[in-house]
C-alpha cells in the first residue's frame, strides 16, 4: 500500500462523517489526481476478502465501513460498548481528582479539598466501580478511606496512577497565552 494510501485511510478512519477529495488534497497536500488513484488503492485493497471493512461513497464523500456481512456483529459489539461508558458530572470528575492524588483519603478531606460535600459524587463513583473503599483511617475519627481502581484507570486511559501530573506540572491555558 503506498503511503498516501495508508495516510488517507488514517483520516477517514477517524472521521465521523464522509471526507470529500478535496478536503484529503488541502490536508494532504497532494493533486486530486494523487488522491484519486490513493483511494482507488485503498478501495482495491480493502474489497480483498481479508478486510472486515469497505471504502464507500457517501454524500460526495467517503467513509470507511464495516462490511455487510459482518454488520451485526459490529452492531452488537457497540450496543454492548456504550453500555460501559461513563458519563461523570463536574463534581464527579472533581472527586475523583482528589482521590487520585491524595489516596488513600477520607470523605472529610476530599470534601475540605473541594469545599463541598462529596457524598453524591463520590457515591456515583463507588457505583460506578472506579473508586472504592480502602480500610478505615488509624488516626482520628475512623473514617473510610478511598482509592482509585483499575476501572478508574482504565477510563480514563491512564496507565499507572503515578502519570497523574500534579498542578504546577501541567501548562494552563492562562500561562501559554
Amino acid at each position: 500500500m503506498s503511503e498516501l494510501s495508508r495516510k488517507i485511510e488514517a483520516l477517514l478512519f477517524i472521521s465521523s462523517s464522509p471526507v470529500t477529495e478535496r478536503e484529503l488534497r488541502e490536508a494532504l497536500g497532494v493533486s486530486l489526481r494523487e488522491i484519486r488513484s490513493a483511494l482507488e488503492e485503498l478501495q482495491m485493497i480493502l474489497d480483498g476478502e481479508n478486510h472486515g471493512v469497505f471504502l464507500r461513497t457517501l454524500a460526495g464523500g467517503y467513509i470507511i465501513e464495516t462490511k455487510p456481512e459482518l454488520s451485526d456483529i459490529a452492531g452488537r459489539f457497540r450496543d454492548n460498548a456504550g453500555k460501559n461508558r461513563v458519563r461523570l458530572s463536574k463534581a464527579a470528575i472533581e472527586t475523583a481528582a482528589v482521590i487520585a492524588k491524595r489516596q488513600p483519603v477520607t470523605r472529610t478531606e476530599i470534601d475540605d479539598i473541594r469545599g463541598v460535600n462529596s457524598s453524591s459524587p463520590l457515591a456515583k463513583l463507588l457505583e460506578l466501580g472506579l473508586v472504592k473503599t480502602a480500610g478505615r483511617k488509624k488516626e482520628g475519627r475512623p473514617s473510610l478511606l478511598y482509592v482509585t481502581t483499575a476501572k478508574f484507570l482504565e477510563t480514563f486511559g491512564i496507565d499507572d496512577i503515578n502519570d497523574i501530573p500534579d498542578l504546577d506540572e501541567i501548562d494552563t491555558e492562562e500561562e501559554s497565552t
